[in-house]
């Protein structure tokens, strides 16, 4: 694994757990971490303590945990003579290491370009006033020559997903109008998703506690009490989204806006604070895609983790904090274990009930 250090802004200290669990994923071992008082920015005594530390340690990577400004960057750039990574494109990175097919790496380079622009348009500023060439290149008219290409690049990606998801959208029309219902799986990423399709379908695919194992959706049409039904498994939602990486797995999000409804899956093993904090991102994320009125019924996985003797009690806390936070869109909450097959039966009947009354393909493509 590459070394790197890690800068994270006070405000998302409480997340330290996710930032390293994502770098993780995406190779990188974190040798050095420091936190900065302001949520986009360094200041230079900050930046000359992490070229220390990365001289010192001999990184190939600085993290920096938020939205970190051009600028800001550029300064980190220079002084650690390392590649700056800032959260979007720690995710891409890993996006990168997981796409399979043709639209997920194109949506991955497209949220890439769209998100290195910023910066280019930073070195070009900066080639204008002398300070570019001869640090990261030839100086500026290469910079303002990558500049036209990455925006000719991104025009030609757009064109071809438009293609791709114009066959996507007459693929699923055509098996609505068969009858068939479906039904995403989405939920925080590691919530056991992949595991609970695996068990509703038959299925292997492979699971992991890393983050997005997934995706690309992986669909199964299995019949459950006499319905034809299509599961569909979905990439896992994150805290504060943002636009670029919403693009990055717009194919995954796109099939919970067309379904007839969801089963959101939580891990109930986890402090309620945590549960609290996964079920507001993931609302949060149905809102920004538009699924307005997806009838979703709420998947307490992990029971198997949970001491027996707290698990009545937690499941009403559950209950409580959904009431609280879904404003009447949570149709029922079913205990479940998907490593253990607790409870998957009463959530079949409950998919059956939900999904059969939902009025097919009412849901807008994007």
């Amino acid at each position: 694994m590459d070394k790197a250090v890690l800068i994270i802004p006070r405000i998302m200290e409480s997340h330290i757990d996710e930032a390293l669990a994502l770098a993780e994923t995406a190779g990188y071992r974190i040798v050095w971490t420091t936190r900065t008082r302001h949520p986009r920015r360094v200041g230079r005594g900050l930046v000359e303590e992490v070229a220390s530390r990365a001289s010192e340690y001999g990184v190939e990577a600085v993290i920096f945990y938020g939205d970190i400004q051009p600028s800001s960057r550029f300064l980190l750039m220079k002084a650690t003579r390392a590649r700056v990574l800032d959260r979007v494109m720690l995710i891409l990175e890993i996006f990168a290491r997981h796409a399979g097919s043709r639209e997920a790496k194109l949506q991955i380079e497209m949220a890439r370009i769209r998100h290195e622009i910023p910066m280019v348009r930073e070195l070009i500023r900066r080639s204008k006033m002398g300070e570019y060439p001869g640090f990261l290149g030839p100086g500026g008219y290469a910079v303002d020559s990558y500049y036209r290409h990455l925006t000719k690049r991104l025009a030609r990606i757009r064109r071809e997903l438009e293609e791709l998801r114009r066959v996507r959208g007459q693929r699923f029309r055509s098996r609505s109008r068969s009858g068939m219902a479906h039904v995403s799986i989405i939920g925080y990423a590691s919530a056991g998703k992949t595991s609970l399709f695996n068990r509703i379908t038959g299925e292997s695919k492979p699971v992991g506690p890393e983050y997005f194992t997934t995706l690309h959706p992986k669909h199964k049409a299995v019949n459950v009490r006499g319905s034809r039904i299509a599961f569909v498994d979905t990439v896992g939602f994150i805290r504060d989204v943002p636009p670029e990486v919403i693009e990055a797995f717009y194919s995954t999000l796109e099939e919970i806006t067309m379904s007839d409804a969801a089963i959101f899956v939580i891990d109930s093993s986890e402090p309620v604070s945590y549960i609290r904090e996964k079920l507001t991102a993931g609302l949060e994320t149905l809102a920004k895609i538009g699924a307005h009125g997806l009838p979703i019924i709420l998947a307490a996985n992990k029971v198997d983790l949970v001491p027996p003797g707290e698990l009545k009690n937690r499941i009403k806390l559950i209950e409580g904090l959904a009431r609280d936070l879904s404003q009447g869109s949570i149709e029922s909450i079913i205990p479940v274990s998907a490593r253990t097959g607790q409870g998957i039966n009463i959530l079949l009947e409950a998919v059956v009930e939900v999904a059969g009354s939902a009025p097919k393909a009412g849901r807008p493509v994007w």
